[in-house]
């Protein structure tokens, strides 16, 4: 192993390790995909709905294997996606950071529009689905901009009951498996499973948290390909389980509100309650992950000077700026009503970054002396992601796709105004991060050591 290699993988003091790495990862995957993405993707491809999932789990761990490659190559205290910028230059590298903001945002207004719609259709059915899901967004935002500690707790706790639930529901279907229907497996074709798996890039989308706090883990380049590996295993496991328990659920037509409804079928009346239940704090946790996930890229951004510095603003350690900018652009997607249109726009945000970062990745496996985690067959598995990301792109759309690229490129105008600089909210940033004190790290470290 190189020098580079053993500075880079060294034991970093009160940094993040493997369990907590894996918990966000899960937490931030496991939202609404799995309780409003798995009945679309069986109304779409039938029992072949499984392979839709692993396929798409399978093109996107490519790409995620470029992001343990570039996560290795994180200073201390660094941007996960400082890499990029070295690779492929500056401006590029601040495309992939801001496309990961705009993805993580674009989450939030997905998962708690899920929110609002079980909480419509199984509870409280006078309320709005879209006023609901505003106002989550607005306990979304609080939770952020509270104790550290405590938002690290609540992401605990909010994944635990989740997966706990889910386990159960897949426990009763695999009891129930000779009712399930697997034929006809493909009922509307072959390419019906590719396009739906197309659909569902959006559903593993949270393992890049671990890349945005890659500077605070503990030994990187172990630490990061293993709650990759780990926490997109696990994801998978959840949704083919899933859609095991629609299959055997005894649905005669799938939407959004599916899972709930074959719950109530598989475990009874408590099952229709517990699993609406489940998918109201999973979609919660999925929006807690995603904005702070998004706060920690705006912040290492402001402290490389790659956006205006008011952008990063703490607030009594808190990134105010980043989550009121978030939370704003979350109401104005929800106000939309279209969650396929909020889909297929998460969906191109991450495309773009995954494209960037597997270029990224090519670079640093083809560079003498690069560092880093070095791939078994070198820059092909890059190349491959980054193909297998680009093809998802016809399944999308032109419309969305071109206004995804857009949204894209208008943050080359907040890039333009970089040169705003305030010293004093700079130097406030910048020591936050040099003593690892970023926001998802900072709430994770918190969370294990029981301080507010």
């Amino acid at each position: 192993m190189s020098t580079t290699t053993q500075v880079l993988d060294a034991p970093r003091r009160g940094s993040i390790g493997l369990l907590s790495c894996v918990a966000f990862a899960v937490g931030t995957m496991v939202g609404a995909g799995v309780f409003v993405l798995s009945g679309l993707a069986v109304q779409r491809a039938g029992p072949a709905a499984t392979v839709s999932f692993v396929l798409a789990g399978v093109l996107v761990l490519l790409s995620a294997l470029s992001f343990a490659v570039v996560a290795s190559l994180a200073p201390p205290g660094g941007s996960g996606y400082a890499y990029v910028r070295t690779a492929l230059g500056a401006r590029v590298g601040f495309l992939a950071s801001w496309a990961f903001w705009l993805g993580g945002v674009i989450g939030v207004a997905f998962v708690l529009n899920a929110f609002g719609s079980y909480l419509h259709d199984f509870f409280v059915p006078a309320l709005p689905a879209t006023l609901v899901a505003v106002v989550a967004v607005a306990l979304v935002a609080v939770l952020n901009m509270g104790p550290a500690s405590l938002i690290g707790r609540a992401e605990t706790a909010l994944v635990a009951v989740k997966v706990g639930i889910l386990a159960l529901l897949v426990v009763y279907a695999l009891a129930h498996l000779g009712r399930a229907h697997f034929t006809p497996f493909l009922p509307h074709g072959p390419g019906a499973v590719v396009t739906t798996s197309g659909m569902l890039f959006i559903a593993y989308l949270g393992f890049n948290v671990v890349t945005n706090m890659a500077g605070d883990v503990d030994r990187p380049q172990r630490t990061i390909p293993l709650a990759i590996l780990i926490s997109m295993a696990l994801v998978a496991l959840i949704y083919i389980g899933v859609v095991i328990a629609l299959l055997a659920g005894g649905i005669s037509s799938y939407d959004e509100a599916s899972v709930g409804t074959a719950a109530r079928n598989l475990i009874g009346g408590w099952g229709g309650i517990l699993i609406p239940i489940g998918a109201l704090i999973s979609t919660l946790s999925a929006a807690n992950a995603n904005m702070l996930g998004s706060s920690e890229i705006m912040v290492r951004l402001a402290a490389d000077r790659q956006v205006p510095t008011v952008a990063g603003r703490l607030w009594h350690g808190h990134p105010a700026v980043s989550v009121l900018a978030a939370s704003a652009t979350a109401v104005v997607l929800l106000s939309t009503g279209d969650i396929q249109a909020i889909v297929a726009l998460g969906n191109v945000a991450a495309i773009i970054a995954m494209v960037l970062v597997n270029a990224a990745a090519a670079r640093a496996q083809i560079t003498p002396g690069a560092g880093g985690i070095r791939l078994p067959v070198g820059p092909a598995l890059p190349v491959l992601g980054a193909l297998a990301a680009l093809a998802q792109l016809v399944f999308i759309g032109w419309r969305a796709t071109l206004l995804g690229l857009a949204l894209v490129a208008a943050g080359l105008g907040l890039h333009a105004l970089r040169g705003w600089y305030h010293p004093g909210h700079h130097a406030t940033i910048s020591d936050h991060l040099r003593r690892n004190a970023g926001p998802a790290g900072r709430a994770l470290r918190r969370r294990a050591a029981g301080r507010a």
